[in-house]
């Protein structure tokens, strides 16, 4: 009976790694192939596997000098809730603006075994960016409104059959990506203020900066005022996190 069980094992690895396999090569299949109603489907559950919260992306096989600097601005609001949504007239009190790009390169310096951690703004910076020019005039005008009440920032929920049945699907695949996006960079504006002012921090709103570098020839008579272009994140309620993840982050 032993011999068996034993003769049965490689069958048994053997099938589960053909599994395996098989769906991972399905999955790239799908993330990689034209645009359909099945991908739009299955879109969030790929990028999560493949991507990730915070992934490289392909910037380190495509390197090329840099013609813009980066940066990721925060900021909160330290009021109570209803004072925050009444304002600077209500008595409502905002932390100056943070800028956490630059807080992580002073970190940093010098340094050459940091590691991803320390420039987590760099990383979704760098996939908002892109995501956030897909959308159209109105809808970054819908991103860059306030939504602290809970209301959808598209107007609807994006997972929910009125949103397949109102939106195509390739807009719609846009508009999730970026709210997937916008989450993991208010999650982290929120952990980054938390540190600092604790759980008063009731709002918080992100601005992403691209400054242009000054071209090599002007490299000693640099422009007074870089050319500058702005992304933003209206006010949001700040993220709850438990206790685990503020451990962790601390």
């Amino acid at each position: 009976m032993a011999s068996t069980r034993i003769r049965r094992l490689p069958a048994v690895v053997l099938a589960t790694v053909g599994l395996l396999a098989a769906g991972h090569i399905g999955a790239t299949l799908a993330y990689t192939g034209p645009d359909t109603p099945l991908r739009a489907a299955l879109q969030p559950a790929l990028n999560r596997y493949f991507l990730g919260p915070l992934d490289q992306g392909w910037n380190l096989f495509a390197p090329g000098p840099y013609s813009q600097d980066e940066y990721m601005l925060v900021r909160a609001c330290i009021s109570e809730f209803d004072v925050c949504a009444g304002g600077a007239d209500a008595g409502a009190e905002f932390t100056p603006w943070r800028n956490i790009t630059a807080d992580e390169a002073e970190a940093v310096q010098y340094n050459i075994f940091a590691n991803r951690e320390s420039r987590q703004s760099k990383v979704v910076h760098g996939r908002l960016w892109p995501a956030a020019n897909k959308l159209t005039d109105e809808q970054r005008k819908q991103a860059a409104a306030n939504h602290i009440d809970g209301d959808p920032v598209f107007g609807v929920d994006l997972y929910s059959p009125e949103a397949g049945e109102g939106i195509a699907s390739d807009q719609l695949n846009n508009l999730r990506t970026y709210q997937r996006l916008e989450d993991a960079a208010v999650g982290l504006a929120t952990l980054t203020l938390q540190e600092e002012y604790g759980d008063s921090v009731t709002l918080v709103e992100v601005r992403m900066l691209r400054e242009a570098v000054p071209a090599f020839d002007e490299r000693h008579d640099p422009p007074e005022e870089p050319a500058q272009q702005w992304t933003t994140i209206g006010w949001r309620p700040a993220m709850e996190f438990d206790d685990d993840v503020k451990a962790a982050w601390s």
